[in-house]
């Protein structure tokens, strides 16, 4: 999903940046595109149970805080175009792309309190 990101990213951002930038851009969206999950902090434990430091689905997929993100380094990636504010901008977005797609799942994402998950509605057989 991070390459399907990064292709629209610099297809879309083509007339706003130069060729380096969109490199840079493309980079950090393939980088950030599985972020939400390996900002956990996890690992294994020698008993061979599976730990993370940051229980999953609370504030690393904070939907509200990946907006603000993703706002504020494009903000910057377009106003500076510096290296850390090209690869930042990809990197957000490729995050907020995945919450979006967590969203979608029946464990859901927080969307205004990190440590609230947002309900999905229920389905209905006919």
């Amino acid at each position: 999903m991070g390459v399907l990101v990064a292709a629209a990213s610099v297809y879309l951002a083509r007339d706003v940046f130069t060729p380096w930038q969109l490199l840079l851009l493309a980079c950090g969206c393939v980088w950030g595109s599985s972020s939400p999950d390996w900002m956990e902090i996890s690992g294994w434990a020698w008993w061979g149970t599976r730990y993370s430091l940051i229980p999953h689905r609370t504030i690393t997929h904070w939907m509200m805080a990946w907006i603000a993100a993703t706002i504020w380094t494009m903000w910057h990636a377009v106003a500076d175009g510096t290296f850390i504010w090209c690869i930042a901008a990809g990197f957000t977005l490729s995050g907020l792309t995945h919450v979006l797609m967590d969203a979608r799942t029946p464990m859901g994402v927080p969307v205004f309190h990190p440590y609230k998950r947002r309900k999905q509605p229920k389905r209905y057989r006919r």
